[in-house]
């Protein structure tokens, strides 16, 4: 036995060097994202599985897998769905058993668009098992708005499933951004009285159910209504929702966190509070107050929309709805705040959280592992720390939580990386960031892709660079490659360079750093760039070559650079192409793009195709959420730019009427699809002489 003043001493050296562990150096530079899989088409959500195999969903029913082993993408299977707006494939979870029964559960809207479905299939492998199909929870949505339809689902520790759904309400009309609570006949598409106040409505709501393995559901003791129906539906775990896009829940405590996209009245006046995304945090039961309160606890006044009267706004304690859309008047429970609260033009409550459009998602919630075995799990820094982040404003922060969930600070996270509109976001089992980039705006984008950031502790590995002199042409086809721009975020780090081909039999090509390499086989090949620093650390990169169809040649007949134009006159453009493959060119398939390039700034192009800083009109659209909707060549929710310059060009009240229909709001136009109100634009003060 030690004597005590030894096991004294031992004791307080095994806590120090224990605490010496446990407290290593936060660094944030030791963040490192890499790219796992590019090319993706409108991802919605995705989950990491035990084994490390990614499963993800794209809007327009294609369900896939990617393998860490072969770095393969695989469809497993294309769903067809219906496609409005934000309907089609949007859910995806794995069962918390998903090792042991391969069970996935998936929420979409079937052909037809008048229903929601979530439902439970089974995998063999990479495969979907034909007829595994088991629905669990089917509701109609008569009015199909396609807009609000929100989608996430999360699995509890305990087992339940949570299920999230929009309140299915047009965006737009008369309520002006604020509350949609028109109750004149033939409006309950502009209603959420009938849907997210509704109780016995499966919109707006996050829905709780327990699935069975025999394919059926059953409803869990803590719901908010009574499991007999009388008083709600009895799988509604939280009502008073606008958008939940994004949920979450924490796995240690069962708490089920949310983003909820608010409204879009961009200032408070006589009709209310200005619109405000939310970030909540429900331990129980509850109702969060849409559509008559919104942030924290926000009361809008109720509205006669026959005369425009206003009247007091709701009791938060016992809120009522008397809508001609219930059956009958319904007290609901009380409204409850939101757990963090922002609006466009910034908030006094959590300024941290910038300025500019809004679009909220919550989760997940990090827990360190000590005894994970991994070296690139997150710092214990972050741990019980609730991850928000913005599809729009392209941030992610972490909500520091205490032992009962209070928030203590809000901390952004890797600053200066460009996150483009981070859509969902999950920990593998190696305690790493995984993390979907929706890339520029609504619609397919070339820059969306799925990383990884990990926390790399010791030796840091390099980035690598990949360029090529041509990607495509006819064999042989000889390239030059270029290492330019690989570094070691090291110091004295020296780096090695390897180059192969896939397909093919994992030989190196070349070591050199910037080699020239010559293809014969016919096809599309990846040419792969691996960069290892001296302690082995490395890095890939790739770049796609298409051997044997050589690119056309094009070129300017006039204008040449250097000619001149004249102010409000038409540039004719005239171009000779040909083809070594081709020896008719389709004059069909000949399209001219424009970009107005200020050489003036940087001379760099953004993700937009538009040269940064080159206009103050661009810093405003840059600002604002124009980007959401609207790209210059690409049709996208709106009409493209240069559609629309076409459209008015020759119009003396263009400029003035598409002022007015940016500031009030407009349908019709273009289509179905309305554009939002944006008063928090104003128009230019007439100059004084």
């Amino acid at each position: 036995m030690l004597p005590s003043r030894v096991l004294a001493l031992f004791t307080l050296l095994f806590t120090t060097t224990a605490a010496v562990v446990a407290s290593e150096d936060y660094d944030p530079g030791r963040l490192t994202p890499t790219t796992v899989i590019s090319g993706l088409n409108r991802p919605m959500e995705f989950e990491v599985a035990p084994d490390g195999r990614i499963f993800l969903i794209e809007l327009d029913g294609s369900f896939q897998v990617y393998s860490p082993k072969t770095q393969e993408l695989t469809e497993i299977k294309k769903f067809e769905v219906a496609r409005k707006g934000e309907v089609g494939l949007i859910g995806l979870a794995l069962d918390p058993n998903f090792t042991e029964n391969n069970w996935v559960y998936l929420q979409y809207s079937p052909p037809g668009m008048t229903s929601q479905r979530t439902s439970r299939f089974t995998l063999s492998g990479n495969k979907l098992v034909e007829g595994s199909e088991k629905k669990l929870l089917v509701f109609h949505e008569p009015n199909g708005t396609g807009a609000h339809h929100a989608g996430s689902l999360e699995f509890a520790p305990d087992g339940c499933l949570f299920i999230s759904t929009g309140d299915n309400t047009v965006p737009h009309g008369d309520s002006k951004g604020y509350a949609p609570i028109d109750d004149r006949p033939g409006r309950l598409s502009y209603s959420a009285e009938k849907s997210s106040a509704n109780p016995f409505n499966h919109n707006g709501k996050i829905l709780r159910i327990r699935p069975l393995a025999n394919g059926s559901l059953e409803i869990p003791d803590g719901n908010l209504f009574p499991k007999d129906g009388s008083q709600g539906l009895p799988e509604i775990f939280i009502m008073g929702c606008r958008n939940p896009w994004r949920i979450s829940v924490n796995q240690k405590t069962g708490s089920l966190y949310w983003g909820d996209v608010g409204p879009d009245a961009y200032e408070e006046s006589d009709h209310g509070p200005a619109g405000h995304d939310e970030i909540n945090q429900a331990k129980k039961a509850g109702n969060f107050g849409w559509p008559y309160f919104v942030g924290n606890n926000f009361a809008y006044p109720m509205r006669d929309f026959n005369t425009s009267t206003l009247y007091p706004p709701q009791n938060r304690e016992a809120p009522v709805n008397n809508s001609r859309y219930v059956d009958k008047k319904v007290i609901l429970p009380p409204a409850e705040p939101a757990f963090i609260w922002y609006r466009t033009k910034g908030t006094p409550e959590f300024k941290v959280l910038g300025t500019g459009g809004r679009t909220a998602c919550a989760g997940p919630v990090f827990h360190h592992q000590p005894k994970l075995p991994s070296k690139t799990q997150l710092h214990p820094h972050f741990d019980n720390c609730l991850f928000i982040y913005e599809w729009t404003r392209n941030w992610i922060f972490t909500a520091h939580l205490d032992e009962n969930e209070k928030l203590v600070q809000l901390e952004p996270f890797m600053p200066e990386y460009n996150f483009i509109r981070p859509i969902d976001l999950n920990f593998g089992p190696d305690g790493a960031l995984y993390l979907i980039e929706y890339g520029t705006t609504w619609g397919k984008n070339e820059n969306c892709k799925l990383i990884r950031v990990d926390y790399i502790r010791g030796n840091r590995p390099p980035v690598g660079k990949i360029s090529a002199s041509q990607n495509a042409g006819k064999a042989p086809l000889t390239v030059k490659f270029s290492s330019k721009g690989s570094t070691d975020p090291d110091p004295g780090d020296s780096l090695s360079y390897e180059w192969r081909k896939t397909p093919g039999d994992g030989s190196i090509l070349s070591e050199e750093a910037n080699p020239t390499l010559i293809f014969n086989d016919f096809g599309t090949i990846q040419v792969t760039l691996t960069v290892k620093d001296l302690k082995g650390a490395s890095h890939q990169s790739s770049i796609s070559l298409s051997v044997g169809n050589e690119k056309p040649d094009v070129s300017f007949v006039s204008p040449r650079d250097g000619d001149f134009f004249h102010f409000n006159q038409p540039i004719k453009w005239k171009v000779a192409v040909t083809d070594h493959e081709d020896q008719n060119i389709d004059p069909t398939r000949i399209s001219i793009a424009t970009k107005l390039v200020n050489e003036t700034v940087s001379g760099k192009l953004d993700s937009l195709g538009l040269s940064a800083g080159s206009h103050p009109g661009l810093s405003l659209m840059k600002a604002s959420d124009c980007f959401n909707c609207h790209a210059v060549n690409k049709v996208l929710v709106g009409p493209t730019f240069t559609a629309i310059s076409e459209k008015y060009k020759d119009s003396k009240k263009a400029k003035s009427e598409a002022a007015q229909r940016i500031l009030k709001g407009s349908s019709g136009v273009w289509g179905q699809i309305p554009m939002m109100p944006h008063p928090q634009h104003s128009l230019p003060k007439p100059k004084k002489w």
